[in-house]
């Protein structure tokens, strides 16, 4: 159990984040167009740039773009509507693309820094 809350204590930071994000912007009304500007381009690039982070900071971590699609669950119930599912799997998506990026990057920093020892 505590290997377990070792590994999910760094991503509790960027998970209330990404809550408060995704609770707040669909809150807007669903029939003007910022509600579509914030649905296809505002929420996946703050996905990215926060899983990207993460990634920097931490590597690749399995649950985190899996918790980022489920947190955005129930505003897709209570807030939204049902035809807005697809936007979930799309964060997710979107936090895997981040997250690999991220690593990526950090494990090119590493290697060069070890390169130069």
């Amino acid at each position: 159990m505590k290997k377990n809350f070792a590994l999910l204590l760094p991503v509790l930071p960027y998970l209330i984040m990404t809550s408060l994000i995704f609770f707040f912007l669909p809150t807007l009304d669903p029939t003007t167009s910022y509600f579509t500007f914030f649905m296809l381009l505002v929420i996946p690039l703050y996905c990215f740039i926060s899983a990207f982070v993460y990634g920097l900071k931490n590597g690749i971590v399995w649950f985190y773009p899996i918790f980022i699609g489920i947190i955005f669950l129930p505003a897709i119930f209570l807030i939204i509507d049902t035809k807005a599912l697809i936007y979930g799997c799309g964060y997710g998506v979107t936090a895997i693309l981040g997250m690999y990026l991220g690593s990526f990057v950090k494990k090119r920093k590493d290697d060069d820094s070890d390169f130069e020892k």
